[in-house]
């Protein structure tokens, strides 16, 4: 097996990119998105309209001297969505911009698309009030600024503090006022709608037959030597190895400064490295240790240019290479050489690499192995069999059926710590063989996660009591949240709305 002694990290701090490790786990994370998410949007929209507070802003500056007093983002049902001195969106532009101090066009968009969600979410909300019929009159807006105590002192509305306020403050508060209330209104219409006792048992009783597996995995490390063996002689490439130090900076021209310096011999590899690096071998003098040329491509933004490294002579220092953290330069320690498929510990490097990057080899073999392996366990001791075939075994407790991994019920995620299971979740003919096989019974295979599992129904148990009472009375809240959520989301993504921020952010306020 390759050496990774070298691998410690030696730095502690937040500069540090991480180089990709062998045995560490390699997940693809979804990207964050600059919009805001329906959350946010429930945040800054729904919540916001409970404690409405003035914010005086500057008014921005558009892209180009004379451009015009009003810029049209879009429209929704026919209304248009538009920023002007003064309306709703440059109040709520005005808002965005005293929370988010932020600079830079990252947060200039980030203000403007905030602003322009509320924008889109209060018009859409007016429009429900007018067909509803609400009217909001005077009286009904005057309580509520009482109520609301702008005009208070120690605790009481004083009139001394409202008629020292003028008259430009108080008609920007009635305006606040009379425009929010309609939208407020329906809102709390849509989050006080009541929860049909017959829904709350329904949701509850779908956690009655919560259920308890053992499950066996069959996964690429089952595969055998000798095939495994033919694998890597036939892909020798990918199993070469090279013994390596790195730096990694962050610019190509940093990186070729460093390297020049090397060798001409005013800095040694070592003293750069701890000095310069930002990867985790930095303080280890940049001593890297030894690599499958599969593992490396990784760390190349070109791939194909890891056989420029594997071709570098012994000794010397690479050229500047292009990576995911930055740009990096190599020394080989040790010329590329073959592993030795004889040792257990590269052949279970082998198994790894084919489950990850090459399953279909092994997949065959591993189902017709999970088949044979089930048919067994139908008549003998499960778990005695699974351990006769050395084979890895997960328990998950008592978990209902809940397919499609809903918030309003426990799942997998909860109680599969090795995920198989969980994989499975929006599999309606794997859970409906799960929950419908009779208890004591086995049943699958199932193909997840790479690999195939066989699961025994252990045990089926109704809820507890105690989260039975919890359920009922939390579920009601859920609910109206839930509801809140699919206002939000009716309103985005809705044909109504035509959504033009993008072309008008660029145009006419970043001047592009």
């Amino acid at each position: 097996m390759p050496s990774k002694d070298s691998q410690t990290p030696g730095k502690d701090d937040s500069n540090v990119v991480k180089f990709a490790a062998k045995d560490e786990k390699k997940t693809d994370k979804p990207k964050k998105k600059g919009s805001v998410t329906v959350t946010q949007i429930v945040t800054y929209v729904i919540l916001g309209l409970l404690a409405i507070v003035l914010v005086v802003g500057v008014f921005p500056s558009f892209g180009s001297q004379g451009g015009p007093s009003s810029v049209a983002f879009g429209s929704y049902d026919g209304t248009p969505i538009e920023f002007a001195f003064g309306n709703y969106f440059y109040r709520q532009y005005q808002n965005q911009a005293q929370q988010n101090k932020a600079t830079g066009q990252s947060a200039a968009y980030q203000i403007w698309r905030a602003a322009f969600e509320s924008t889109v979410f209060h018009t859409a909300m007016m429009k429900k009030a007018e067909k509803a019929g609400i009217r909001v009159v005077d009286e009904t807006v005057n309580q509520a600024i009482i109520d609301s105590g702008i005009y208070n002192k120690d605790g009481k509305f004083d009139v001394a503090t409202y008629e020292q306020t003028s008259v430009e403050r108080k008609n920007q508060i009635k305006v606040q006022y009379t425009e929010s209330l309609p939208v407020q209104m329906v809102v709390e219409d849509v989050a006080t709608v009541l929860t049909a006792p017959a829904e709350i048992e329904y949701v509850v009783g779908m956690g009655d037959n919560a259920r308890a597996f053992t499950y066996a995995v069959f996964d690429a490390s089952l595969y055998p030597d000798d095939l495994t063996k033919q694998y890597a002689m036939a892909n020798p490439a990918n199993f070469t190895l090279i013994d390596i130090s790195v730096i990694t900076v962050s610019d190509a021209q940093k990186a070729t400064d460093l390297r020049n310096a090397i060798v001409s011999g005013s800095v040694s590899f070592e003293e750069a490295a701890k000095a310069d690096s930002l990867d985790t071998f930095g303080s280890e003098g940049g001593k890297a240790g030894t690599w499958y040329l599969y593992e490396l491509q990784d760390n190349f933004t070109n791939p194909e240019e890891v056989n420029v490294l594997f071709s570098t002579p012994a000794g010397e220092v690479s050229q500047v290479f292009a990576s995911p953290g930055g740009s990096v330069i190599y020394r080989v320690e040790r010329s590329p050489f073959l592993a030795d498929f004889e040792d257990t510990e590269v052949l279970g490097d082998v198994k790894t690499y084919i489950g990850l990057k090459d399953a279909q080899i092994v997949e065959t073999y591993l189902q017709q192995q999970a088949t044979d392996f089930a048919a067994l366990a139908a008549t003998e001791d499960f778990a005695a069999l699974a351990e006769a075939k050395k084979l890895i075994t997960v328990e998950v407790d008592a978990t209902p059926l809940n397919v499609g991994a809903s918030n309003y019920l426990a799942g997998f995620a909860y109680s599969d710590a090795s995920g198989y299971l969980n994989s499975l979740s929006a599999d309606v003919d794997a859970m409906r063989s799960l929950y419908g096989a009779a208890v004591g019974s086995v049943t699958g295979p199932f193909k997840a996660n790479n690999a195939y599992v066989v699961a025994k129904v252990v045990s089926e148990s109704p809820m507890e009591e105690g989260m039975r009472d919890y359920m009922k009375l939390i579920y009601p809240y859920m609910a109206q949240s839930q509801s809140q959520q699919d206002l939000v989301q009716s309103i985005f993504t809705s044909d109504k709305l035509q959504d033009d921020f993008l072309v008008a952010f660029m145009r006419d306020i970043m001047g592009m």
